[in-house]
């Protein structure tokens, strides 16, 4: 079941308003942090980075997984289900034989329980469907982890960029040292491109980052799960003992 997840924009929005409310009580003007050319050289020079260091497919990606974000994904229920069906295919083995974990396997669309069901109808030795498993996890992991690292490349350019900002605002300030009433104003909106750095970083790239990594996390987890439940009917243990040593039942 999918939810919506609106705790993303409250603290995007909490985050803003902060920044913004912190402004007004210093009574500087709200107009000052909004500068187009802060915005470009930040925004631009970070997707240009990210492009180099991941690549436009990888920027895509990155936005597809952020999209998905915004709906919850209750799947424990779902995925505790799988495991049980998984566990019980232990005991129709026992009367069909393997064309039981054959038969589960043609209609999976997994391919991790279609690869490991097949290797456990073979009569692999529970020793090489771990290795294989194993290799299929960890190939997994670095693929899901690819967002993630996409956004976090995002979040260490945007404050580098924000600096580079500040300079060339300094530099278009040096320019008008002939006119000291321009000066305040030249250096205060010199340094709108570092708020904008730090902020796109900490309140939009790591955050959502972070999301990103605990999200892949759980469903590693429940995938070792999946490992489990595979290598224990290729030791022909019963359902049973696989439901009880995944704590399915409370």
């Amino acid at each position: 079941m999918k939810r919506f997840d609106w705790t993303i924009g409250l603290g995007v929005f909490v985050g803003t308003t902060a920044i913004v409310a912190g402004a007004w009580f210093e009574d500087l003007n709200i107009g000052f942090l909004w500068h187009p050319t802060a915005f470009l050289i930040v925004g631009g020079g970070t997707l240009g980075a990210v492009i180099v260091r991941r690549g436009v497919a990888g920027i895509t990606n990155a936005l597809r997984a952020i999209w998905q974000l915004r709906l919850r994904n209750d799947e424990d229920e779902a995925h505790k289900i799988e495991l049980a069906k998984l566990a019980w295919l232990s005991r129709s083995a026992q009367k069909n034989g393997v064309k039981t974990f054959e038969d589960y396997a043609d209609k999976s669309t997994d391919m991790l329980i279609v690869q490991g069901l097949n290797l456990v109808a073979d009569g692999v030795a529970k020793e090489q469907i771990k290795e294989v498993m194993t290799r299929r996890l960890d190939l997994e992991d670095e693929e899901g982890l690819q967002d993630s690292a996409t956004l976090e490349a995002a979040g260490g350019f945007a404050p580098t960029f924000g600096i580079l900002g500040a300079v060339l605002g300094l530099i278009s300030v040096l320019r008008v040292l002939d006119k000291p009433d321009a000066l305040g104003v030249g250096i205060a909106t010199a340094f709108v491109a570092t708020i904008y750095g730090l902020s796109l970083a900490n309140l939009l790239f790591f955050p959502l980052a972070s999301r990103l990594r605990a999200r892949h996390e759980t469903q590693m987890k429940r995938r070792e799960e999946l490992v489990t439940v595979i290598l224990s009917l290729g030791s022909k243990e019963s359902p049973r003992a696989i439901i009880n040593q995944l704590n399915l039942v409370k």
